[in-house]
């Protein structure tokens, strides 16, 4: 499934749901479950040989205490950049779950009911409940509090970079820098030196990963908004987690 422009609009619309509460009466029927997880396996991938599934379970299976109506599970192959992959992958069934008004939060810190699915290893999940009430969804996606563009890019942004910062974070560190040096972006995984909170050192560098996946789908639906082609060429986040700057995409501005 080619990223789109509803998908755009969709970036515009999407808020992480911290709390499902006075979003209506509305349900996910069995049907849009159904639709999901067709959904889910034609959407891009950056690795096709990484193979990955989702799971969607009652909220209550995974003992998700903030209302939400059902989780969902990604899984993956453990191979290099497995987490990335799985970020880029899961912002796009995020924005398509928006796009159907059903509300989303990645939720970093939920424990799986299995650690293992179809002979994948669990990443993450994102918790879903449908939103009957439209005005619940984001109004000013400006008014989100965002690291500044200077922040997260260098050089002209194209237009492109005022939007792509409001990508999800899993941990809110909003992990992404891209240096534009003309016809060539350059995207890291940017680790301020000493800085990572209350988090220990090992998740940070896990959901990081992620979010850089999550970073690179949004970056990639306004660079085609933008009607930008583009080649790209990834690299292997192998770093350690103190570097400050690890490559982990280019893109080639054609």
């Amino acid at each position: 499934m080619a990223l789109t422009n509803d998908n755009y609009q969709s970036i515009f619309k999407r808020k992480s749901f911290h709390l499902f509460r006075n979003v209506g009466a509305g349900i996910i029927t069995s049907e849009e479950l159904a639709e999901i997880k067709e959904a889910y396996e034609n959407f891009e991938s950056l690795y096709p040989d990484i193979r990955t599934a989702i799971k969607i379970v009652p909220a209550k299976q995974v003992n998700f205490k903030r209302d939400a109506e059902y989780c969902i599970l990604i899984y993956s192959e453990k191979k290099d950049n497995y987490l990335m992959n799985a970020g880029y992958i899961g912002e796009q069934l995020d924005l398509y779950l928006v796009n159907k008004n059903i509300g989303t939060l990645w939720f970093g810190i939920g424990k799986p009911d299995e650690e293992e699915f179809e002979g994948l290893d669990y990443v993450i999940m994102i918790a879903i409940h449908k939103i009957e009430d439209e005005s619940k969804f984001r109004k000013d996606m400006f008014k989100s509090k965002r690291k500044p563009l200077a922040e997260t890019w260098e050089g002209d942004s194209l237009g492109v970079g005022e939007i792509a910062r409001f990508a999800p974070s899993a941990c809110n560190t909003q992990p992404w820098f891209v240096r534009n040096e003309g016809d060539l972006l350059k995207v890291y995984r940017y680790k301020k030196a000493g800085k990572r909170g209350i988090m220990p050192a090992k998740a940070v560098a896990f959901y990081n990963r992620i979010d850089i996946g999550i970073y690179l789908c949004i970056l990639e639906i306004c660079l085609k908004e933008k009607g930008i082609s583009f080649g790209r060429e990834l690299f292997v986040d192998d770093a350690d987690n103190q570097v400050e700057y690890s490559k982990v995409a280019e893109y080639r501005l054609l």
